[in-house]
């Protein structure tokens, strides 16, 4: 008895663990390599000067994915590390935003590995990226919903980011 129900246990857990486990992939190609993306999201449009690319799932919760040279920047200082990079862009992005009377909030950093986490609101609705440091690039990620919670978003930003960092 005591065998039969470990391994009924065993077998919800397997279950379980299987249904949080995206099987299905979506591929971005972006300026440096390419992105993979949990889930099914169908590509909206792409901006050429920002290198983003916009796409939306079903549940239509819209992402955008940039990756760029991070030399390409400006701000860029190539004696700094990958994380002070990353904070050069919040600055430097941030500072545009404020500039045009948007309200930011910077949500979660993580020097280790080498990301931020902010958002402002356009008035409609929470833009919430992720910069992060990818190789010699910077990643540029976005969720841009109110299907999704601040968290859930978060999460998701997160895990794509470790998925292609």
């Amino acid at each position: 008895m005591i065998k039969k129900i470990t391994f009924l246990l065993f077998i919800a857990f397997a279950l379980n663990t299987n249904a949080q486990t995206p099987t299905e992939f979506s591929t971005v190609k972006t300026q440096t390599a390419d992105v993979k993306i949990p889930g099914n999201w169908e590509q909206l449009n792409s901006i050429n000067d920002s290198g983003q690319t916009y796409l939306k799932n079903s549940e239509g919760v819209i992402i955008a994915i940039a990756q760029n040279p991070r030399k390409a920047y400006s701000f860029f200082k190539s004696n700094k590390s990958g994380f002070e990079n990353v904070k050069l862009f919040y600055v430097w992005d941030s500072d545009y935003i404020k500039e045009n009377k948007y309200k930011t909030d910077k949500i979660k950093e993580n020097a280790e590995s080498e990301y931020i986490i902010w958002k402002y609101n356009d008035g409609k609705l929470d833009n919430v990226f992720l910069f992060g440091s990818a190789k010699d690039n910077f990643l540029n990620l976005l969720v841009y919903s109110n299907i999704w919670d601040e968290d859930k978003k978060v999460l998701f930003l997160e895990n794509l980011y470790q998925l292609n960092k």
